[in-house]
């Protein structure tokens, strides 16, 4: 009798939790407007590199293509991570661009291009993962794959400790092509493009001419997705066994949640906090949620791949002026493995950066309300 009673009242609540997490995973839904096509995107963006060029020709120590993925990025990415990054975007080559060629304004807040290869991208996302890699010549995990991991397990935190439960609530909202969910396909080829891309910009190509050459190329494959994820799993995960499923999730994981610049942004948004001896530990009720959303990476990169062995990537030639370090990119960089001392030290204790953070704010609310109080006598 008991079971006669309750078990509706089980399939009942079943049903509302399924329904719960198909709404987390659907996500904001949005009509969006037709999305133009990447060469008439490439001709504005040849114009503003030839604005860099010239500033950088009268700014000594400039580079353009930092002033270039500022400007088109700095609106949107507009936080403490990305001036990590990048190292901020410049007022003054703002007014220079508005001076000279007003109309370039629409690029910043440009949303998806269409691509020679059919897909739609979401522009600004792809130039922000490829300036990422540029900038400090080696992947940048949250500034692609692992931000937008973050952003669709969020919305799931608390719903359930089964990665497993997760993942199927959290899978129709990943990779959408109709640009719904918290990870839509644009985002998802914005991810793994901007890392590939991320490649011709260190060995010197500009930025129009890295998406030329490589949407180029990949139009002319017989499987552009699989060509995509190819040089995505060499360049970030140091190749792989895709065909063993659980190996290769599990290397996915690792490289995600050992990544200092992934756990800098799960300690800023509260997600993770530092135990007593300095490690980065993810918040109990967020685990689930990104582990499922790192299993959706590697099951999408193994399906692209048809479960093939994708080999390690060869060292990236380097300009003469550019980057010193010659050899491949790292799926998880040492700590302090080229890269400067900061990130070093935020690598090795990403708690400190997000500290010292929290005092400048502090100090500059106490100099504001200083400032106010004299303002008032």
């Amino acid at each position: 009798m008991t079971r006669s009673i309750f078990s509706p009242a089980r399939r009942f609540a079943a049903a509302l939790l399924a329904l719960l997490f198909a709404l987390l995973a659907a996500g904001p839904c949005f009509a969006r407007a037709a999305a133009p096509a990447l060469e008439d995107t490439l001709a504005q963006v040849r114009r503003l590199e030839a604005l860099a060029d010239a500033w950088a020709g009268e700014h000594p120590g400039s580079d353009p293509m930092e002033l270039t993925v500022n400007y088109l990025c700095g609106q949107r990415y507009d936080d403490p991570l990305w001036s990590l990054v990048l190292g901020g975007g410049s007022e003054a080559f703002e007014d220079y661009v508005r001076q000279n060629d007003p109309g370039l304004g629409a690029l910043q807040s440009l949303a998806d291009v269409t691509l020679p290869t059919g897909e739609a991208v979401d522009f600004l996302h792809l130039a922000a993962a490829a300036g990422a890699c540029y900038g400090y010549g080696m992947p940048q995990i949250v500034c692609s794959w692992g931000g937008d991991c973050v952003q669709l397990a969020a919305p799931a935190r608390g719903t359930s400790g089964d990665p497993a439960a997760c993942y199927e609530a959290l899978a129709a909202g990943f990779a959408a092509p109709d640009g719904t969910g918290y990870f839509p396909l644009s985002d998802w080829l914005a991810d793994v493009d901007g890392v590939n891309l991320g490649q011709r910009l260190l060995a010197g190509e500009g930025l129009a001419d890295a998406l030329e050459g490589y949407y180029s190329l990949l139009a002319g494959t017989s499987d552009p997705d699989a060509a995509r994820a190819e040089q995505f799993v060499a360049l970030q995960f140091g190749g792989a066994d895709t065909g063993d499923s659980e190996g290769f999730r599990a290397l996915v994981w690792n490289t995600f949640s050992q990544d200092a610049g992934v756990q800098l942004y799960l300690l800023a948004n509260e997600y993770a906090d530092v135990d007593d001896e300095g490690r980065t530990v993810i918040a109990a009720d967020l685990q689930a949620p990104l582990q499922a959303a790192c299993m959706l990476v590697a099951d999408r990169l193994a399906d692209a791949l048809d479960g093939r062995v994708v080999d390690p990537p060869a060292a990236t030639p380097r300009p003469e002026d550019g980057p010193s370090a010659s050899a491949p990119p790292a799926a998880t960089p040492a700590p302090g493995a080229n890269a400067p001392a900061l990130w070093a030290l935020v690598e090795q204790h990403p708690g400190v950066l997000l500290g010292a953070m929290g005092l400048l704010a502090a100090a500059f609310v106490a100099v504001a309300a200083a400032l106010w109080r004299m303002g008032r006598r």
